[in-house]
């Protein structure tokens, strides 16, 4: 295994980089799924909250 690593001919490099870029698109898109989901949440419960105000006042 170390020979290999000695030996590495520039493959290491962009195997890297490439695992790197996997890591962060996952993270991104984790994070706009997550972003979606609690602005459709947050807007339900806004609606909500003006339907019940304008029950109160009618």
């Amino acid at each position: 295994m170390l020979n290999f690593v000695q030996n590495e001919k520039g493959v290491l490099f962009p195997a890297a980089m490439l695992l790197l870029l996997i890591v962060c698109l996952s993270l991104f898109s984790t994070a706009a799924a997550y972003q979606s989901k609690y602005r459709t949440y947050d807007s339900l419960e806004l609606s909500n909250i003006n339907a019940t105000i304008i029950k109160i006042v009618v």
